[in-house]
């Protein structure tokens, strides 16, 4: 008896994890897929937006600056937010800022989020520059863009990094990349960019994201300051899936999920990493969003409730996903409250947002 009801259990437990393991797989391929096919409504950006807007976290397009479908029709499933909302709603003075003269460097600032940052901190007041491999305003014709210092140069290079990090009191690092030169998948690139670009064959993740990101913090840890000189905030667009090890079923899913996605992620989580290891020198945010959408590319929006709907249902591993205004604006408001600091998810990018007036 004692025998035969050990072997029952063990049949028991060996289903339970076949049935996790299952679960997680199935998830995993809805997840990836939906992500794939973002991939394709991103073909029409510019080179400089497709490597913020081709990442892991599903980049879709340019924000406008209006809303065209009605939110109240998503509301149940997570989409009630305005993804887009008027310029002049959003649009303050330089005396809505606590102190004026505020210096800002965003790394990657004409990708698809980066440009958001720059467009809203030029309207709180804030001088802003950008650095980017081709350092052109992403759209000339924007009043607020227009008045980024747009510069030209290889966040690869630490010297040229630290030139800008020494001018600057803080900054926000948008720099990502899909699939780099060891994907195999680079051949990708010819759909996804506008220009039809190919990674060189310095293009890796750890070149690109993980490099780049510790360029800027040392060279932010490298400034000179005073003793009661408050940390520099520097902020990271990370990705929801650097945070799995952290949530249930997190590293089961990782663990069927493709290489190149685990070496995307191994980089954001080494930057998570050393962001946080100067808390004296250094105030750190990490931003950790799912897929980033706005109303203005429909072909994708059928994808969004995927995910808004899995993370609704508590399924632990996916999370709702976010706009890039509300990115964008949680940014802000995390660059201009100091008492924001660590990872943001989307429950606290959505509060932020809020708090930004």
């Amino acid at each position: 008896m004692g025998h035969t009801m050990r072997l029952t259990s063990r049949k028991i437990n060996s289903r339970s994890r076949l049935l996790v393991t299952l679960v997680a797989a199935t998830v995993t391929v809805v997840v990836f897929r939906a992500r794939f096919s973002l991939l394709f409504s991103t073909a029409t950006l510019p080179l400089g937006a497709q490597v913020n807007a081709i990442s892991t976290h599903g980049r879709v397009e340019p924000l406008a600056g209006s809303s065209a479908t009605p939110a109240s029709k998503f509301r149940q499933l997570g989409m009630g937010r305005k993804a887009d909302e008027d310029q002049e709603e959003t649009a303050t003075t330089s005396s809505s800022k606590a102190s004026e003269d505020k210096r800002l460097l965003v790394l990657g600032g004409n990708g698809f989020v980066g440009r958001e940052v720059c467009r809203l901190a030029v309207q709180r007041g804030w001088e802003v520059t950008s650095l980017s491999r081709r350092g052109e305003n992403p759209e000339p014709d924007d009043e607020y863009l227009a008045a980024v210092n747009w510069v030209a140069g290889d966040a690869t290079d630490f010297d040229t990094v630290k030139e800008l990090a020494v001018k600057n009191d803080a900054a926000v690092h948008a720099i990502g990349l899909l699939f780099d030169v060891n994907s195999g998948l680079k051949g990708l690139n010819l759909i996804v960019s506008g220009s039809k670009s190919q990674p060189g064959d310095e293009s890796t993740y750890d070149n690109i994201t993980r490099k780049t990101a510790f360029n800027l913090i040392q060279a932010v840890k490298e400034k000179f300051r005073l003793f009661w000189t408050e940390p520099t905030p520097v902020l990271f667009v990370s990705a929801a899936e650097a945070g799995w090890p952290e949530v249930t079923l997190g590293e089961q899913v990782e663990s069927v999920a493709p290489q190149w996605l685990k070496e995307y992620l191994a980089a954001k989580r080494a930057v998570e990493a050393e962001i946080t290891s100067s808390p004296s020198e250094i105030r750190p945010v990490m931003y950790r969003p799912s897929l980033i959408w706005s109303w203005t590319k429909f072909d994708v929006l059928p994808v969004i409730p995927i995910f808004n709907f899995l993370s609704a249902i508590g399924v632990p591993f996916v999370d709702k996903t976010v706009t890039v205004t509300t990115l964008s604006r949680a940014i802000i408001a995390g660059l201009e409250d100091d008492k924001v600091s660590g990872v943001q998810r989307f429950m606290k990018m959505e509060e932020l947002e809020e708090q930004l007036s």
